[in-house]
């Protein structure tokens, strides 16, 4: 499996899963936390740890390409205008 197809599946299938499946898995539940019904605690739970899953995936398997893309790109412009550095 790809780097990209990885990254895509940790940020957005894994909240995808977490959300679909706490809908199907609490929908009649009575439980409550906090005084909220278990559902939209899950889901108020899902708004962080999706942010966790992107940076997770941008940090073990975006971030290298961006660098060197950033890299490359740098050492382009240098050569284009004549910069010794």
């Amino acid at each position: 499996m790809s780097n990209e197809a990885k990254s895509a599946l940790l940020a957005i299938g894994v909240p995808f899963v977490g959300v679909m499946g706490g809908i199907v898995a609490l929908s009649g539940s009575e439980l409550t936390v906090l005084g909220f019904p278990i559902l939209f605690a899950w889901l108020f739970l899902w708004m962080p740890l999706t942010s966790l899953c992107l940076h997770m995936a941008w940090k073990f398997f975006d971030r290298k390409d961006f660098e060197e893309a950033e890299r490359n790109e740098l050492a382009q412009a240098k050569t284009e205008i004549g910069d010794p550095t």
